[in-house]
């Protein structure tokens, strides 16, 4: 029974998901579980191989979702200051480039094996895909180093961050909170709130006013006078600091006033609004209403006029009481839509991705000819529709459900794949110590340097150094021990500056690695 490829695929998921939940010190391997229990059973079974193709398949679907709902933000940190942040990824995985090369010769080491140690001292599994595909029948080799170097990418980046994490205190995330204000502190008549917000550097989002007997939202363009009561939202601080600037806190229950204005959560699931933004939209101009909030993932947060709307996002939406329901309808609010993906423009972006890792990209100085990989290529068009949003009537975007859905399932059919190729492997090719020096010397560079570079630029913000760490290591066990530690928004923007570019620079140095060996 066990004789079929696509079962034993199934049960290394099954097994890995329960070897993964496994915690010592508040560490587990997670997903990465799948990769040692199809190690187990390719062992059990060795002549059992998946068809490389659906390894492939899995690690484009993670990439692309992955690839999607990170340009945003990659290209807003770029855009912001932050590129000196994207200069780490380059410098350090160039450092455990050229460790690979000269340490593998050194202890003698394969350059196929070596070229999965790279992956797996690094934890990527995309560079494992690049470096197996590239590698052809010796691919086994790649994965089997992988495995071997993988829990040390995991272990010694952690070890590097308790000692400085010994003194973080973990900090709670400031939520949401809403506030009534007595408008009294205006002082130019006539001024528009985005004056006032730009003016009195306010991070809230204005709700409502309530001048007499008469209720209405506001807008940007929206005036507000003194005796007037608003209402506004914000993490705490920023909300205290409105109330100091415009008046005194009101303590009449205006927050929970509906007999004008009405207030719902909207799912947004009309491809027409999805890729816009609230601005585009216009739900003030088309309905007097206006979305205080924004809930995607778990997360909530304040939006203004540019942000852009997901499909899957969960609008706060406060208008009319007559208007909410011609609102709903034109958000969509179905959550069983919201759930959905446009399939057309799904295989589209992947057919794209697939065929631009199939171009044949030409290295001067003779040293042939090379491929960025079906993975590196659904990475790069993800990015660029990813940023795009929308192209026409086409919508790029993927509800957030549905993206961490094909991360997952991506993921742990290319690991548990790859697990039982290695695993079939280890009857015929053990590793020896060597390997396993290798993988350290990789990981403990990197580290290494990119922890240095982490505090030149950012000084001793050691939270922020530990997402970055977990970045660019592209480690969630790493980033799950910084945050337990931490608990902060630092972490994780840390983490997000650098992760994307991290991914595909390891993609390409580990095949620039197979080919200077080669040379």
């Amino acid at each position: 029974m066990l004789n079929n490829p696509l079962l034993l695929v199934c049960l290394a998921i099954g097994c890995g998901a329960l070897l993964g939940r496994i915690s010592i010190k508040n560490v587990s391997l997670g997903v990465a579980g799948v990769l040692f229990a199809g190690v187990v059973w390719g062992y059990i079974e060795p002549t059992v191989k998946p068809p490389d193709v659906l390894a492939t398949f899995g690690l484009a679907l993670f990439v692309y979702a992955i690839g999607l709902s990170s340009s945003d933000f990659l290209f807003d940190t770029w855009l912001h200051g932050g590129w000196r942040f994207l200069l780490i990824p380059p410098i350090a995985i160039g450092a455990a480039f050229f460790v690979d090369v000269f340490a593998s010769q050194i202890l003698n080491i394969p350059s196929s094996t070596a070229s999965g140690v790279f992956a797996g001292a690094l934890t990527n599994t995309p560079s494992l895909a690049a470096a197996t595909t590239a590698l052809g029948q010796r691919g086994a080799e790649a994965t089997l180093g992988y495995a071997v170097a993988y829990p040390l990418g995991v272990l010694i980046p952690i070890l590097m961050l308790s000692w400085p994490f010994r003194r973080e205190t973990h900090a709670v995330g400031d939520s949401l909170e809403s506030a009534a204000i007595t408008v009294c502190n205006v002082k130019e008549p006539g001024e528009a709130i985005a004056g006032l917000l730009e003016r009195y550097s306010l991070s809230v989002r204005f709700a409502r006013c309530v001048r007499g007997d008469e209720q209405f939202a506001i807008s940007g363009y929206s005036v507000i006078k003194n005796g007037d009561i608003v209402t506004v939202v914000g993490l705490s601080d920023d909300v205290r600091k409105a109330i100091e600037m415009l008046g005194v806190e009101y303590d009449g229950d205006v927050l929970h006033d509906r007999s004008q204005l009405d207030y719902r959560r909207i799912f947004v699931s009309n491809p027409a609004v999805c890729g816009k933004t609230l601005q585009q939209v216009g739900i003030f101009r088309n309905f007097e209403g206006i979305v205080t909030r924004i809930r995607r993932g778990d997360t909530d947060f304040i939006p203004n006029a540019e942000t852009t709307i997901m499909p899957g996002d969960r609008l706060r939406v406060i208008a009319p009481r007559e208007k909410l329901s011609a609102i709903s309808e034109f958000i969509g609010d179905s959550y069983h839509e919201a759930s959905e993906f446009n399939i057309l423009t799904f295989g589209l972006g992947l057919a794209m991705g697939i065929a631009l890792g199939t171009a044949d990209i030409t290295l001067p100085m003779g040293l042939g000819k090379f491929e960025v990989g079906p993975v590196a290529g659904c990475l790069i068009v993800s990015l660029i529709l990813g940023a795009l949003g929308r192209t026409g009537p086409l919508t790029w975007y993927l509800p957030y459900g549905v993206s961490m859905s094909l991360r997952q399932l991506g993921l742990v059919v290319f690991l548990a794949c790859a697990g039982i190729k290695a695993g079939g492997l280890l009857h015929t090719a053990p590793l020896n110590v060597s390997a396993l020096v290798l993988g350290a010397c990789i990981t403990t560079v990197t580290c290494l340097v990119t922890i240095a570079l982490a505090r030149i630029i950012v000084g001793k913000s050691w939270p922020f150094i530990g997402g970055v760490l977990a970045g660019v290591q592209t480690q969630p066990a790493v980033l799950g021990f910084a945050v337990g530690r931490c608990g902060n928004e630092r972490v994780e923007s840390g983490y997000a500056a650098v992760y994307p570019l991290s991914m595909l620079l390891k993609i390409i140095f580990v095949q620039l690695f197979l080919l200077f060996m080669k040379s």
